[in-house]
């Protein structure tokens, strides 16, 4: 297995998610899988103000969104889905992402599933990054902060809005249905 490249992106440059084959194949212990997570995840927006916890992954444990550890200790796959939790984080509820991770996993392998996300990850990112690009060909400053939150905010709304039509039995008309995500 190649080392593990844990190193921030280049200035400039959109921070990228390992590759399966390059998550260590060894069983981690608690305080372990929290550092190679935050240097995983070392310049995604907002990641740094978030953090991992050990408190936050014993209930994501409990909410059944993540496997439980083997005699204390965390392997590849509870690596890929943490990375995949704490991105999705701030965009959908733990309750969407389990739900929508659970119909990924029910037709295919946690391997082929987190390779699916980071492509797409990767895709989705080049596609906001040529956005950009033409953003501040149009004079950027001020108005370009604006659209750029506004267009996360619109597709988290999106986000959320898919998952509660597609995975709530009441397509999320019912009074007090999971909001967006964000909360710990």
């Amino acid at each position: 297995m190649e080392r593990l490249n844990v190193a921030a992106p280049p200035e400039g440059e959109e921070p990228r998610l390992p590759a399966w084959d390059r998550l260590p194949d060894i069983d981690l212990y608690m305080d372990q899988v929290l550092l190679l997570v935050d240097r995983c995840l070392r310049g995604f927006p907002g990641y740094e103000e978030r953090g991992l916890t050990a408190s936050m992954v014993n209930n994501y444990v409990k909410q059944g969104v993540l496997p439980p550890p083997v005699k204390k200790r965390y392997g590849r796959d509870h690596l890929a889905c943490l990375l995949m939790i704490c991105v999705l984080k701030p965009a959908l509820p733990i309750s969407a992402i389990k739900a929508v991770t659970e119909r990924q996993l029910a037709s295919r392998p946690l391997e082929r599933v987190y390779s699916d996300f980071r492509g797409i990850y990767g895709e989705t990112a080049e596609a906001v990054a040529a956005g950009k690009s033409r953003n501040e060909a149009d004079g950027g400053g001020a108005e370009e902060i604006w659209r750029a939150a506004l267009r996360a905010a619109a597709e988290q709304a999106l986000a959320v809005r898919l998952y509660r039509e597609r995975f709530e039995p009441d397509g999320g008309k019912t009074e007090g249905a999971a909001a967006g995500g964000g909360k710990k």
